[in-house]
């Protein structure tokens, strides 16, 4: 009896995730077909990326952090004001935003020397200021460590960086990746009440979002959200750490550094270990906002009044 049972719950159990999995894919196509394809694709050695290229003037190019599943929009706060005087890139790697997924390596030259060769093919070739989120801070590095002519600067926004990877951060194991990928396979998202939707993705509290904006930010999320390319990167994170510390940092570069409370709070150790690990830079400036872990969303005001005032004393 008991052995029956276990059966039709298994079959039950196997229907579920069939029916979830085939109803989440059937959405999940249904909304990117209705989705208007935004910016310009771009075909590399390293993969397919996606950018959005908005303004003139001096460079900024905007790279995510892990996760971040709509990066255009994650980043609006910040580059609709800066388009007025800057010329704006924002770089969608594989699985991001309006990009596809792929099977594309994760190492971190592959990352780098993909953004470079994307660069190149629209024709940027000089100094650039970088703006980068979380795990992008990594990259960021290792872009001016390997290539320090081509940054002028780089703004980290709460970034990622090799010594609290390696020595300090507990990093998601097998188990917990197979879960988020099981998350995105089945489209549990998509059953998200709209205060648990909000709270999941906060950047919808931002008040300039048209409604379409507003509307493409949640079919990106559902789309992209742990996704395989997102699970793929999260496994290279600390090798990616150890091969940043294997090389000198990049002493010369200016560094305009932003940390959300929430950061500090959650690691009694981080404030020590980013000023230990940025004092040495011969331009540096560490700003602690009281917001969480995308401090450019509450906090976009302050990070461009820095930055102007950054930019004037270089």
């Amino acid at each position: 009896m008991i052995k029956k049972i276990m059966v039709v719950l298994m079959v039950l159990l196997i229907t579920l995730i069939l029916g979830l999995s085939t109803y989440n894919h059937i959405s999940k196509q249904k909304d990117l077909n209705a989705l208007e394809d935004k910016g310009t694709r771009i075909y590399t050695e390293s993969g397919e990326y996606h950018i959005h290229r908005y303004g003139e003037g001096d460079v900024i190019v905007f790279l995510s952090g892990l996760g971040t599943t709509s990066p255009l929009y994650d980043f609006k706060p910040l580059w609709v004001s800066l388009k007025n005087d800057y010329e704006i890139v924002v770089i969608e790697r594989q699985g991001y935003g309006y990009n596809d997924s792929s099977s594309h390596d994760k190492a971190i030259d592959t990352t780098v020397s993909g953004y470079r060769n994307v660069l190149k093919q629209i024709g940027i070739d000089g100094p650039i200021s970088l703006i980068a989120h979380s795990m992008a801070g990594l990259e960021a590095v290792y872009w001016a460590q390997h290539y320090p002519k081509e940054i002028h600067q780089i703004v980290a926004l709460d970034p990622t960086i090799a010594p609290m990877v390696i020595d300090h951060l507990a990093l998601p194991g097998v188990i917990q990746r197979n879960i988020q990928y099981m998350v995105c396979l089945l489209g549990i998202a998509r059953f998200m009440d709209e205060d648990a939707l909000r709270e999941a993705l906060p950047i919808l509290n931002y008040e300039a979002f048209t409604s379409d904006e507003q509307a493409n930010v949640e079919t990106l999320f559902y789309a992209n959200m742990f996704n395989r390319n997102i699970i793929r990167e999260m496994k290279h994170i600390k090798d990616n750490a150890f091969i940043i510390s294997g090389h000198d940092k990049p002493l010369t570069t200016d560094m305009l550094v932003f940390l959300s409370e929430e950061n500090i709070d959650n690691h009694t150790e981080a404030e020590d270990v980013y000023q230990a690990y940025f004092e040495t830079f011969e331009h540096a400036e560490i700003h602690i906002l009281p917001t969480y872990h995308y401090v450019h969303h509450e906090c976009h005001e302050t990070i461009l009044e820095t930055f102007d005032t950054f930019i004037s004393d270089d």
